[in-house]
């Protein structure tokens, strides 16, 4: 038979368990997401996110200690980069955070440790867009290399669910991308890569399997309507792409074979370059600099398998020999660069390497 006093223990146990409940609720509240806080406007306070970086207040003001963040439910910190500046310690994530996901962090200092929990609203949700690059349908069979613009950054490591080739029926191309997924550094742009392996001829999935691609037929690239932003939100319809393969392309870009339009000297009129095949609009323009001049260049696709470069100088132009230089590794979309074929037939005599300047003479007004 129990005493009152065997009662004892259990009753502190009862009640430290409401005092411990009571302290998580407050650090639940005092680090609640950016909505309304369950302890008023000046709990917000104690965290925040600033351009996708979480800033958080140590309660530990002689030594910040070590902020960690973890997807709710994982014991897998997050990847990202670490500072702290009078008392606030800041986490940026490699991969942006994601609306409507729970995340927990903690801030551990010699024996003590703290922490909370934290979200991002889904209010007022911005749905994304999503467009191909090159802009264009008519694509070489051998294509290595396509690109997605997505308007906000996007959920990554989902792109083989999200993504499918399909052939004019319908029917999907299986194995046809490269599973190595590509983002750029601020998460808008993928690069697809279609599987080298099927693309290039005479390797064995080549053989085996076909080619992805194929000149004279009709396809269809399809970005779902379920990928979603880092906002947790889907993008506003399904991305429907079509391409029409023509024959395949296994030479070396030829900048003698470019068509170049000076300006007149004494003006800032564009320097203009149009190719004869096709590149990827971005990585084009960066590929080509105009000696000690400086300025802004931006290119387009014309007439769907050209590519129109700009130039427009930051001063007028002066009058004289003027060299625009290409970066040698710059390639078509089948990978051809000046230097060399992407396909080397090693029986043959190797192609001699292309131009990689470009001189152009701007008379005298």
């Amino acid at each position: 038979m129990r005493t009152e006093n065997d009662k004892l223990p259990r009753r502190a146990l009862a009640n430290a368990r409401r005092q411990f409940s009571v302290f998580n609720l407050l650090i639940l509240c005092a680090f609640a997401p950016l909505r309304e806080s369950c302890l008023g406007e000046s709990a917000r306070t104690n965290w925040k996110i600033d351009n996708g970086t979480l800033a958080v207040q140590s309660p530990h003001t002689t030594a910040p200690g070590h902020l960690s963040v973890f997807v709710e439910g994982s014991s897998r910190p997050l990847f990202g980069s670490k500072s702290s500046e009078k008392g606030t310690l800041f986490f940026k994530p490699s991969a942006p955070f994601v609306r409507g996901q729970s995340y927990r962090f903690t801030i551990e200092t010699g024996a003590s440790s703290s922490g909370g929990y934290f979200s991002l609203d889904q209010s007022d949700p911005v749905r994304p867009r999503v467009h191909l690059s090159p802009n264009t349908s008519l694509v070489p069979a051998n294509t290595l290399k396509l690109y997605l613009d997505f308007s906000e950054p996007m959920e990554q490591g989902v792109f083989l669910k999200h993504l499918t080739l399909q052939k004019r029926n319908g029917e999907e191309v299986a194995g046809a991308f490269r599973e190595t997924e590509l983002w750029s550094p601020d998460g808008k742009r993928l690069t697809v890569m279609l599987h080298p392996g099927r693309q290039k001829t005479g390797v064995n999935l080549h053989v085996d399997e076909g080619p992805v691609l194929i000149a004279g037929e009709h396809y269809r690239l399809v970005a779902s309507g379920q990928w979603r932003s880092t906002s947790g939100v889907p993008i506003s319809k399904e991305g429907v792409f079509d391409l029409e393969p023509i024959v395949a392309d296994h030479e070396q870009p030829d900048p003698a074979r470019w068509q170049i339009h000076p300006p007149k000297a004494g003006t800032t009129e564009p320097l203009v370059v149009i190719t004869n095949e096709l590149f990827e609009p971005q990585i084009f323009a960066r590929a080509l600099q105009v000696k000690q001049t400086p300025g802004d260049a931006e290119a387009k696709v014309i007439d769907l398998q050209h590519i129109e470069w700009r130039f427009t100088p930051e001063a007028p132009w002066k009058p004289g020999k003027h060299e625009i230089t290409i970066d040698p590794e710059l390639e078509d979309l089948a990978g051809n660069t000046t230097q060399r074929p992407f396909e080397v037939d090693l029986s043959a005599k190797l192609p001699h390497p292309n131009l990689r300047t470009l001189s152009i003479q701007i008379s005298p007004p």
